[in-house]
């Protein structure tokens, strides 16, 4: 397959995953794209799953053809990574964007390099000190995860307290660990439900700046780990927030301190990073619909993709953020446009690997890295 010679056509593939219903090519998307003098190009039923109509799409400027077309392309703009099958439909000289999360899937990273394109991984993005396109799917997860505690905690094994406040009853004990996008989310989240709620921040001035837009009632700490160990004893839910856990992260919650946790204690793992260390009693990581895994009496939750649950709002949330910055990669990868921000999203470079949490990790799993 040769790419399109177009610099203005941009591909929209099918999502890997059968299961997976979001898409990136919304009517919000489309319209930002062909308002910058693009044209995008997509299979017919791309945006079912969110209920969203081809009509709406040809509407909004998106043309349909057969999938073929669409993955010749020269920019491909995905919601989640392909598999390394999909990659394998890549030719040089094509770039794609995504969610990759590549840093922990060593035969995806393998597939890219081969495969000698240019990828953008939309988590790593980076603009003014924070990172956009993280912001709505962590809002989403941090909502899910008092959602999946609060579920948990009504589970046969769990505390059975209710978040909710109720006159004659101690309120329910929330420790969020980290203040990010995720752990705002959940703060406010818990709180609304009148739970005391603790967060915990990284260091003193993420602590600061949090402490400054706190809901009324979160109190905020920084988070040595004599603070943590002091607040696990009357948690009753735990949620685990933190940006990033690599495979170098170390322990956060280690055995001994989850057996001093009340029993029925529950801990949301709203994260999921990889390797051992940060949560390492979750294990790994489970399917939706799983029973929370109960080790020391406390029942854990571990879920790394809670957005995947609620299509319809976490895509039209995701692409009315996203739509502006697919704009700026466009013009990055097609006329190679300067531009700080969509540079900070490269984790390949014709089939090099160039992004540092990229190069890491492959340590980790020795993955022969490309100079």
């Amino acid at each position: 397959m040769r790419p399109s010679r177009s610099l203005n056509l941009i591909g929209f593939p099918r999502e890997s995953c059968p299961a997976e219903r979001r898409t990136l090519l919304t009517p919000t998307t489309a319209r930002a794209l062909t308002a910058a003098g693009m044209t995008p190009i997509a299979e017919q039923g791309i945006g079912a799953g969110i209920g969203c109509r081809d009509a709406d799409l040809a509407a909004a400027g998106v043309r349909f053809a057969p999938a073929g077309d669409v993955w010749s392309a020269r920019l491909l703009l995905r919601y989640k990574s392909p598999d390394p099958g999909d990659v394998r439909r890549l030719v040089p000289g094509q770039a794609i964007a995504a969610l990759f999360h590549a840093e922990g899937d060593p035969a995806l990273l393998a597939a890219l390099t081969c495969a000698k394109v240019t990828a953008y991984s939309f988590e790593f993005l980076a603009e003014h000190g924070r990172f956009p396109l993280a912001t709505a799917g962590g809002v989403i997860a941090g909502i899910q995860a008092v959602h999946a505690g609060v579920s948990a905690l009504q589970h046969p094994a769990g505390r059975g307290v209710l978040l909710g406040g109720v006159p004659g009853a101690e309120r329910a004990h929330v420790v969020v660990i980290g203040s990010g996008n995720v752990g705002m989310a959940a703060a406010r989240t818990a709180a609304a439900l009148e739970a005391r709620v603790t967060v915990l921040a990284h260091i003193p001035a993420s602590a600061a700046a949090y402490r400054a837009r706190a809901p009324h009632g979160v109190d905020v700490m920084v988070n040595p780990p004599s603070a943590l160990a002091q607040l696990l004893p009357t948690a009753d839910l735990v949620i685990g927030a933190i940006l990033v856990s690599t495979y170098d992260t170390p322990p956060m919650i280690t055995e001994a301190e989850v057996a001093r946790m009340r029993p029925g204690a529950v801990i949301v793992d709203a994260t999921c990073g990889y390797g051992p260390g940060y949560l390492p009693t979750a294990g790994p990581a489970q399917q939706p619909g799983d029973p929370p895994r109960i080790v020391g009496g406390v029942l854990h939750v571990k879920l790394d993709a809670l957005p995947a649950l609620v299509p319809v709002t976490a895509a039209h949330a995701y692409t009315t953020a996203a739509a502006p910055y697919l704009v700026r990669i466009a013009r990055h990868a097609l006329h190679r446009r300067p531009d700080p921000a969509a540079e900070s999203a490269v984790i390949v470079r014709d089939g090099a690997l160039v992004h540092p949490v990229c190069r890491q990790h492959a340590g980790f799993y020795r993955m022969e890295v490309p100079a």
